[in-house]
């Protein structure tokens, strides 16, 4: 009786068993490497950082390239998982990834080098017991992918599987080219299109009109017991703060671009609220080369000819600011503040946020900005506002253009089972006419 239980699946349910995995671990492996390509320069940052903790400093081509070849790798196999195409080589190649991305994620999880792995870099931060937990499950399933995989069928047939892999190469390789060399297409960022950087006169009239000062009651501990405080009558040093909650009023929910003049800050007295202006971001002077002052020194005429402002915020020290100043034949002010931070406001190595009313309407790394069809324009103001872009637009108007050239292939090739069976039809029903 023992020998005639059945110790392994039935075909059916071996079947529901793949296409499940295939499906969970090829739609992880896609959103990773697909987050990491629409924003480039944040995989190349987390790289940095890695081996910045491992003191090894290497040329900024070679971390460009290494993120680019992660996150290609990461989607495209993720994809051709996810439709059943390359059933032998996809799983022993996620395999052979796992061989090196589960110790490093057990590695990360004990000795806590970096904050987060940047597995789904900006688009969802896990912690890195949880990137340990999600690497053990997927290499678990990668095994039984190995074993099983071959035996269910996959959505195209073999002899025309590298047309959707060529395809997909394409759309992952402009996705990332975009937003190398422009700016992501979706922001993940702290300082999205649309986030206000300076208050006007007007929304601080506004804002004191409508009577939004926050409130907050403090919630403390002591003795396993816990009570809410007010600002006016907080508890003496045996209580433990435990939490602060917003009770009253509104919170101004602006992300800090903290900008330093020397010693001082000087944020609110340099972002313009009312002209516009443009912010040069240099978030790393080191890879500055200095051809990119001549495009800079542009942009800055074609700001004082339309009657607004540019300044330039870099990470780097006070005492080089000078030299730096003259070096680029800088007539506009430079400022400083933290390399993380300029790094969230804008990608490149040198990038242009423009600012009207205080508000983001667009950010450019500096290469594609045409600076000189700017500078001869008469209408220098409209071509600096269109220089926006709807990147989720794009990236949504792209994925749909696959999906649907997907759907093409798919029922192009299905469709020579159709005209077989349509030929042995015809036999048929010619006899049907004859009697």
């Amino acid at each position: 009786m023992i020998s005639s239980l059945r110790l392994t699946p039935g075909k059916k349910t071996k079947t529901g068993i793949v296409w499940l995995l295939r499906l969970l671990v090829g739609a992880t492996f896609v959103m990773s490497g697909l987050t990491k390509c629409i924003d480039l320069w944040g995989v190349v940052y987390k790289i940095e950082e890695y081996f910045i903790v491992w003191s090894i400093d290497l040329p900024l081509s070679l971390y460009v390239m290494t993120a680019l070849a992660l996150s290609v790798s990461e989607f495209l196999l993720g994809l051709m998982l996810l439709i059943g195409s390359y059933r032998r080589s996809v799983p022993w190649l996620l395999l052979l990834m796992m061989a090196f991305m589960l110790p490093l994620s057990f590695y990360i999880f004990i000795a806590n080098p970096v904050a987060d792995c940047g597995c789904f870099g900006d688009f969802l931060i896990i912690s890195n017991g949880a990137t340990f937990l999600k690497n053990i499950f997927l290499t678990v399933a990668i095994v039984l992918l190995i074993m099983w995989n071959r035996q269910v069928a996959c959505l195209f047939n073999p002899y025309i599987q590298w047309v959707p892999a060529v395809a997909a190469a394409v759309y992952i390789l402009a996705v990332g080219m975009f937003g190398y060399n422009i700016q992501p297409l979706v922001d993940f960022r702290s300082f999205p299109v649309g986030t206000r950087l300076a208050v006007s006169d007007v929304d601080m009239d506004d804002s004191e009109d409508a009577g939004s000062e926050p409130q907050f009651e403090f919630i403390y501990e002591k003795d396993g017991h816990q009570a809410s405080f007010g600002e006016s009558d907080l508890p003496d040093s045996t209580w433990t703060f435990v939490d602060r909650k917003l009770v009253a009023g509104s919170v101004d929910e602006r992300t800090e671009l903290v900008v330093y003049d020397g010693d001082s800050e000087v944020t609110e007295d340099v972002i313009m609220a009312d002209e516009p202006q443009l912010l040069i971001v240099i978030p790393d002077r080191r890879r500055v080369n200095i051809s990119y002052t001549y495009a800079i020194n542009e942009l800055q005429h074609c700001m004082d000819s339309i009657g607004g402002s540019m300044i330039e915020i870099a990470a780097m020290p006070e005492s080089e600011i000078n030299g730096w100043r003259d070096l680029s034949m800088a007539t506009y002010p430079i400022y400083r503040a933290e390399p993380t931070v300029l790094k969230e406001l804008a990608r490149g190595v040198v990038a242009a946020v423009y600012v009207e009313d205080g508000k983001i309407m667009w950010k450019r790394s500096l290469p594609s900005i045409d600076v000189d069809r700017i500078a001869m324009s008469e209408n220098q103001q409209e071509l600096l506002r269109n220089l926006s872009f709807s990147g989720g637009h794009l990236l949504a108007v792209a994925s749909l253009i696959l999906f649907a050239f997907y759907c093409l292939v798919y029922m192009l090739e299905k469709s020579r089972y159709l005209a077989v069976w349509m030929s042995k039809m015809r036999p048929n029903a010619r006899q049907s006419e004859k009697k």
